[in-house]
């Protein structure tokens, strides 16, 4: 069970509009809805870690299955959790205005370059921003922590989950979950609801905070092990 923490942290999702953000400080768990990312440095600037789940460090060629982070986190949920796991856009991408734009980009960026997907420009706005963040701000580098939920439920569960999150099973199973490390999940859930957050990010946000916790105590490990640095010097893992 998740109870008074030492450590301030906040797991952060990426929703609608903006981001759904848990933050958890001593005896006190709250979640947020806000705009920016920096929004949340500006409520509470001294966290000791921050786990968000949204590509950090970036490839400049494109590389089939994306980064090695993403062919090991797919790899280590198998299928179909697997699926979840899309590869992270190259760079050049952040620059792109349209599908169409990003796709040509992608393609152009080496010999074995393929379209961008739906889903992966879908993100490109928050990758960006989060990228923009640590380009100004080195200082946050190391607090700023690049995870996946479905990794993270798979840590917590031992096992891969079984539906799917949008389901109405998957929803259950990791409901269940987040109870058994929340004393208070149905009032964290509640309040997320209330200011319009959809349940699923609020679940993505609860574990991302499970895992800020976890790395701030020095528990948690990275995919891969040795992790490797982007061009301009971000690393590119996916924690656990």
């Amino acid at each position: 069970m998740l109870g008074p923490t030492n450590f301030h942290v906040a797991g952060v999702d990426g929703t609608p509009g903006g981001w759904a953000a848990l933050i958890a400080e001593f005896d006190q768990t709250t979640v947020h809805r806000v705009a920016s990312l920096s929004e949340i440095f500006k409520m509470a600037p001294n966290f000791e870690m921050i786990a968000i789940d949204i590509p950090i460090g970036l490839l400049d060629t494109y590389r089939l299955g994306g980064r090695i982070c993403d062919c090991e986190a797919r790899r280590a949920l198998g299928s179909p959790r697997g699926s979840s796991v899309f590869p992270a856009p190259v760079r050049g991408v952040l620059v792109a205005r349209s599908p169409e734009e990003a796709s040509a980009i992608s393609c152009a960026s080496g010999p074995n370059g393929k379209r961008v997907s739906k889903q992966t420009f879908g993100i490109v706005p928050k990758v960006k921003e989060v990228d923009d963040l640590l380009q100004r701000r080195y200082e946050l580098r190391p607090l700023l922590r690049e995870v996946h939920p479905e990794l993270s439920f798979c840590e917590l569960a031992g096992r891969p989950m079984s539906f799917r999150k949008g389901s109405s099973a998957g929803r259950h199973e990791r409901r269940v979950l987040l109870k058994s490390i929340f004393a208070d999940f149905d009032t964290i859930e509640k309040s997320g609801v209330e200011k319009g957050l959809p349940v699923e990010d609020i679940f993505d946000a609860a574990i991302a905070c499970w895992s800020a916790v976890r790395l701030a105590n020095g528990d948690g490990h990275s995919l891969p092990a040795k992790i490797p640095l982007d061009a301009t010097g971000l690393p590119m893992a996916i924690w656990v």
